[in-house]
């Protein structure tokens, strides 16, 4: 049950999975101990209060846990009285589920993000991007970094932006065959992932963004996952690895073995022209058709209204 379709009503009883948010233990006005957390999810979050002595010192900050309690009313909001807790020893069925809200600057793209991979009818693929958004190392970075430095998306949760604005591009090529097309989808969403290595929140280059290109960590960020795929669909992990790297690699040819992959570099190109573009243009009146963003990228926007015939 997510955070936000709780049953909102005092006594009400619930049980499901979340992250533990800011564990505290604290002392009450009798001196008896309790532990004060924050319950989080994509979809919201709750205050949450247990007295119970096993569980006081039991969670560390953003723990997945399996949680029973029941909604109480309190100082004009809602809080929960927590029964039992414990951490959760496996991967989460459903871990887009558990990426606290409070997390992505952009909220509004989980839902996007869930959709898709919802959508993912190939069974080794779906369990893939799953796994990848398991990986708090990867997800949560993935979810809140900026995707460049000083050029597009270059706000807190843009790379998350930019992916799925490559995904809708390519989605709409209902020309492969399914099955490559969900490669292609999946090779759009994560072909920026090595930025998580080299960027920093606030949009400047980690150490190793200084010495290395982010399409060069790809598949170094995503090795664990792709080896995981490897067992259960071989050529699925071999087209992401290709898809990632056709363009850098010794084999590089002017036409791709897969012809998907001209997709996903057509709408990487595309999304990032419009965004900067978007941006030359943001403070400009309506009457102005040129524009520059920086000092290599200048943009014209063409009048196309029809002109009098004079009559």
């Amino acid at each position: 049950m997510t955070i936000n379709s709780l049953d909102f009503k005092h006594g009400a009883k619930f049980s499901g999975t979340y992250r533990v948010r800011h564990p505290i233990c604290k002392v009450s006005r009798n001196g008896s101990q309790y532990l004060s957390i924050t319950l989080e999810d994509a979809t919201g979050q709750i205050r949450a209060y247990s007295w119970s002595e096993k569980l006081l010192f039991s969670f560390k900050d953003l723990n997945c846990v399996n949680l029973s309690g029941s909604i109480r009313a309190f100082n004009n909001s809602w809080i929960v009285n927590v029964f039992n807790a414990e951490i959760l020893q496996s991967e989460p069925e459903h871990p887009l589920a558990l990426i606290p809200r409070s997390i992505c600057p952009l909220p509004t793209l989980l839902e996007q993000l869930s959709k898709l991979v919802n959508s993912i009818s190939h069974t080794a693929l779906r369990r893939f991007v799953e796994s990848v958004l398991a990986d708090d190392e990867i997800a949560f970075r993935f979810i809140s970094l900026p995707a460049s430095r000083q050029h597009h998306h270059c706000i807190s949760g843009g790379l998350l932006e930019h992916s799925l604005e490559c995904v809708a591009m390519v989605s709409r090529f209902v020309e492969f065959p399914p099955a490559e097309l969900e490669l292609a989808i999946i090779g759009a969403l994560f072909h920026d992932i090595g930025k998580t290595k080299t960027l920093k929140p606030v949009g400047k280059l980690t150490t190793t963004g200084f010495v290395c290109d982010h399409d060069s960590l790809t598949l170094e960020v995503l090795a664990t996952h792709l080896h995981r795929l490897e067992t259960i669909c071989p050529d699925a992990a071999l087209a992401l690895r290709y898809l990632w790297t056709w363009r850098n690699g010794k084999k590089y040819q002017h036409t791709p073995l897969l012809t998907i992959a001209e997709t996903i570099a057509a709408a990487d190109r595309i999304s990032c022209g419009l965004n900067v573009q978007d941006t030359a243009f943001s403070n400009q009146p309506d009457w102005r058709s040129f524009a520059r963003f920086g000092e290599k990228n200048s943009f014209w926007r063409p009048k196309l209204e029809l002109r009098s015939c004079g009559r």
